[in-house]
């Protein structure tokens, strides 16, 4: 069953992220020039492509965590349960959001698939990188944003690893 829009189970707003491993986002590579072309040669069959949404802007990604910021202290505010702690997972038809504050008040969230499981484990390893290469960083500063290759590297792989573990096949 295809929704409007939608082919092969890709989604409007989707953009290619890889091809055969390659980032084509991100950096350049070698596909990065001639995408449409690259995938149109039938030479270079089969190829494995990972797609994904469209990487959002420094102003839409503030505004979406300030966004999400109020709704948990809201939500840890209204709980019927005294002492809550805020929102753990908010889930919709077609999404979950998933969230992982820290004893420091570091949010961790994920949205994804509501038949997805593992997404906690996921949220600590997360967390353990972030910890490992900015918060044990003597120069980051807290409240910044964390750039860090090396974090960027070990988040990819962490989230393969995962991939690979069968962590975000649905319903398992």
């Amino acid at each position: 069953l295809l929704a409007f829009g939608q082919s092969n189970g890709i989604c409007l707003g989707h953009a290619v992220l890889a091809i055969n491993g390659a980032d084509v986002n991100r950096r350049p590579t070698a596909y990065r020039k001639d995408v449409q072309e690259f995938l149109g040669n039938p030479a270079n069959s089969p190829v494995a492509i990972r797609f994904s949404r469209l990487w959002l802007s420094s102003n839409k990604k503030l505004m979406m965590a300030s966004m999400f910021h109020s709704l948990f202290a809201i939500g840890s505010q209204l709980s019927p349960e005294q002492g809550s702690s805020g929102i753990e997972v908010l889930e919709t038809d077609t999404f979950k959001v998933h969230c992982f504050q820290t004893l420091t008040g570091m949010k961790f969230v994920v949205l994804a698939d509501p038949r997805q499981s593992g997404i906690e484990a996921l949220l600590h390893k997360i967390y353990e990188i972030c910890l490992d290469f900015a918060l044990k960083n003597p120069f980051y500063s807290l409240e910044m944003p964390i750039r860090c290759e090396l974090l960027d590297q070990h988040l990819k792989l962490a989230l393969e690893v995962a991939e690979k573990a069968g962590l975000f096949v649905p319903g398992s």
